[in-house]
């Protein structure tokens, strides 16, 4: 019988041996599971990172363009993409639950939503030019953006879809998988990315389109891959992937239940952000490429703990439903330890080795103006210095309360900062140092949802959170 309210009181248990090897058990199950989740999200970051940076060698315009429209491209995604990457999650718990068949019928309900939003993503690029025009975008801004989002909507639906399937893997754990499908569609990406941007041989040189469709040749080979990967035999038997072929109400509408705060989540923080962005786009081509490049290291420093959070997400499921509250706990407690030590290395980073990070983007074909942007990016290095270590604080708590099923607080704290950052930032606008004034509100933003997420994950209330039926 499994004991949901934590471990058995066996005359071993409370020993202080018995707590160090279940405390090292943890962080060991974290690591399994976390590091090629890093990896793949790291691999992931730096292909954004090459991207851009190969769109500055080739036009600095083109990479100011890009991360505007690259902003606003993940807005658009970030709400069914939120739904279904809550996937992972719910095959966990079903996982921990012993509830293994269950697992394909769950899965093809995440693919259904990829099919539902095809409408969405046409009207969404058809109307490109007009989006950046209300934002208030310079005006030789708005074609590279307009373009390079067009482009990019033609890989929305095998995004949604890679995050769906990728789902089935994190959540069974086979995280390997997911790293090394995430390190050939990086390969593939960077590939495409030099081919289409500069041109070789019989391909023309396109720039920031070349970039767009290098962004979508990747997106759907890792659609492709997981594909043929999930629809291999050996696993029809354990989860029933092809049996489970079929519309199921009911569990479509648990999986919105829980997944669709998750994507207002991802929809209200990515729309702040953005906001942001697209206010400093307004300030020139030269505060907008500060801000991309310190952005672009952020990222790096950013989205590997993506994949820390998706371990703290996927192992509290099944833990709450395996082994109980206080196992769970401490698997949170080895990923909070893990972002800790690998946010506090870029921390470092920030402050003493700015020059030799911002010397990757020297390049003689963009002159005066990208040497004034590199000069103030070493200055807004600093604020994220400030915010980073928080950033992988509330990535991860927020990662866990999803995994326990909390999601609609996680969508309540994430809506009342963004929105209150947002409110902030534009009710206080001074006319002076503008730029610096915007990335003092995302600092506070950052810092009020680490706050906000540990107050939660504290009061123990995701403790006896469960997102499946059980019959115990």
């Amino acid at each position: 019988m499994i004991d949901l309210n934590g471990p058995s009181n066996s005359s071993t248990e409370g020993t202080p041996v018995a707590s160090q090897r279940k405390h090292d058990n943890a962080v060991k199950e974290v690591l399994h599971i976390a590091l090629p989740l890093m990896v793949s999200t790291g691999t992931f970051s730096l292909v954004l990172f090459a991207d851009r940076t190969l769109l500055l060698w080739y036009d600095g315009i083109s990479m100011s363009a890009a991360m505007a429209a690259g902003n606003l491209f993940w807005v658009c995604l970030c709400l069914p993409v939120g739904i279904v990457s809550m996937t992972g999650a719910v095959i966990s718990q079903h996982i921990g639950a012993g509830q293994d068949k269950q697992v394909g019928r769950l899965l093809w309900q995440s693919v259904w939503i990829t099919f539902l939003t095809l409408p969405l993503f046409l009207v969404l690029g058809l109307s490109a030019e007009t989006l950046f025009q209300i934002t208030g975008q310079p005006s030789d801004l708005i074609p590279h953006q307009a373009r390079y989002f067009q482009i990019l909507m033609f890989g929305a639906a095998g995004m949604l879809l890679e995050v769906a399937l990728s789902g089935f893997f994190s959540g069974t754990e086979r995280s390997r998988v997911i790293m090394w499908v995430s390190v050939a569609t990086g390969l593939v990406n960077l590939i495409a990315d030099f081919v289409l941007i500069f041109g070789a041989g019989p391909v023309p040189e396109l720039g920031i389109a070349g970039a767009a469709i290098a962004s979508v040749l990747a997106i759907w080979f890792k659609a492709f891959c997981y594909i043929g990967l999930v629809l291999r035999p050996k696993f029809e038997n354990r989860y029933q992937i092809l049996a489970g072929f079929t519309w199921d109400t009911v569990v479509f509408k648990r999986l919105l239940f829980f997944g669709f705060p998750a994507g207002l989540m991802h929809l209200v923080e990515s729309g702040g952000f953005t906001a942001m962005m697209l206010r400093i786009g307004t300030l020139g081509d030269v505060s907008l490429r500060a801000t991309t490049m310190a952005i672009n290291f952020n990222m790096v420093a950013f989205i590997p703990l993506v994949g820390l959070s998706i371990a703290a997400s996927v192992l509290v499921g099944r833990h709450l439903l395996e082994s109980g509250p206080r196992e769970a706990s401490k698997r949170v407690a080895a990923s909070i330890g893990l972002g800790m030590v690998y946010s506090g290395a870029w921390l470092i980073a920030y402050l003493l080795l700015p020059d030799t990070l911002l010397n990757l983007y020297r390049s003689e074909a963009n002159g005066a103006e990208s040497l004034e942007a590199m000069i103030i990016a070493r200055t807004l290095f600093k604020f994220i210095a400030c915010y980073v270590v928080f950033d992988a604080i509330q990535l991860i708590l927020a990662g866990a309360l999803r995994g326990a099923g909390d999601t609609w607080f996680v969508l309540l704290a994430g809506f009342t900062v963004s929105v209150l950052a947002v409110a902030v930032g534009y009710g206080f606008e001074p006319a002076e140092q503008q730029l610096l004034w915007w990335w003092s509100v995302l600092t506070g933003w950052i810092i009020m949802l680490a706050i906000a997420m540990s107050l939660r994950f504290m009061q123990g209330r995701w403790k006896s959170m469960r997102m499946i039926e059980t019959t115990n």
